[in-house]
């Protein structure tokens, strides 16, 4: 009896002599719970609300699926998720072999190699409306530079309509999107690769090893887990890309260069169809949602057959 009383006491003394937990960590939490709250789990909530109902000369009724329905028989809506996934599959592979090749480049022992690491950032750091300015210049087809040079190439035509010919747009989008995100990803792999002891390349010349070959067997590897990060980036980034579209091309022509975001707004702010806009917001986040969790588990899949590949090789 004794023994459980001293037992009870002393749990009771722990008890007593534990230090009460703080309010300060919970006070410095407290503005970022709140901003998340009002600016994006309340918009998020509101929109998909706004998605069932229909608002017509100021009055608000409930009309269920009704947006969805008419979602399914819009032609607008059909090309919009086409040119989006068509876009950021391309910026994906844009920035990530862009980036990929800028840090190798970056990471060689070159004169002058800290200057232009910090250069490497301006056009990351640079606002959207002047790079939109910038290249709408560049492709103006009266006196752009662009079809300055396209000038002395046979056969090609100078006064090259790149923001309003249906095919050209499309790229040249990529390649505004493409200088503007590029520096991100390789200040990011470049990182990485600083990272990765030079011993192993070492001995991979000493074991005879190319540049190629040390490439694949010892960058590549070391790099997956990055590149897998950056590929969810890439894919979130480009999924929402909106300024540099919708200020340069408006996604014209026609409907070439109009993402989800474009139709979004157009929907919203040019045809006042919220609850319309709403709709297509919700699939979008949707689409977006599954799009990142689709590739996360193909980047694990791929992350675990290499390990068991490695494994097997070492057996």
């Amino acid at each position: 009896m004794n023994a459980v009383l001293d037992l009870a006491r002393g749990a009771v003394a722990r008890r007593a002599r534990k230090p009460r937990t703080s309010p300060f960590p919970y006070a410095l939490l407290a503005p970022i719970v709140v901003f998340e709250c009002l600016f994006v789990i309340y918009p998020i909530v509101r929109g998909i609300l706004l998605s069932f109902h229909e608002t017509n000369f100021g009055v608000t009724k409930f009309v269920g699926l009704a947006q969805y329905r008419q979602m399914l028989h819009d032609p607008i809506f059909w090309s919009s998720v086409q040119t989006t996934f068509e876009f950021t599959f391309a910026m994906i592979a844009v920035w990530l072999s862009l980036g990929l090749a800028v840090a190798l480049l970056m990471n060689w022992s070159f004169a002058g190699r800290g200057f232009v690491r910090a250069i490497l950032a301006i056009p990351w750091a640079v606002p959207d409306i002047p790079v939109v300015l910038t290249f709408t210049i560049m492709l103006d087809p009266n006196f752009g530079i662009l079809n300055r040079f396209a000038a002395f190439i046979p056969g090609v035509h100078h006064q090259i309509q790149w923001l309003s010919a249906p095919n050209l747009a499309f790229i040249a989008i990529i390649i505004m999107v493409g200088w503007k995100g590029f520096p991100f990803f390789s200040l990011i792999l470049l990182s990485s690769l600083q990272s990765i002891p030079d011993e192993l390349y070492e001995a991979a010349k000493v074991d005879g090893a190319g540049p190629v070959r040390r490439f694949r067997s010892i960058t590549l590897p070391a790099l997956y887990p990055t590149l897998g990060l950056l590929g969810v980036l890439a894919f979130i980034f480009s999924f929402q890309q909106f300024s540099l579209i919708y200020l340069s091309t408006g996604g014209g022509p026609g409907t070439d260069t109009s993402t989800l975001a474009v139709t979004i707004y157009n929907q919203a702010f040019e045809f006042f169809n919220y609850n319309y806009a709403s709709a297509v917001a919700v699939v979008g986040l949707l689409l977006a949602a599954a799009g990142t969790v689709l590739y996360i588990v193909l980047q694990r899949r791929v992350a675990r057959a290499r390990r068991l590949e490695g494994v097997n090789a070492a057996l």
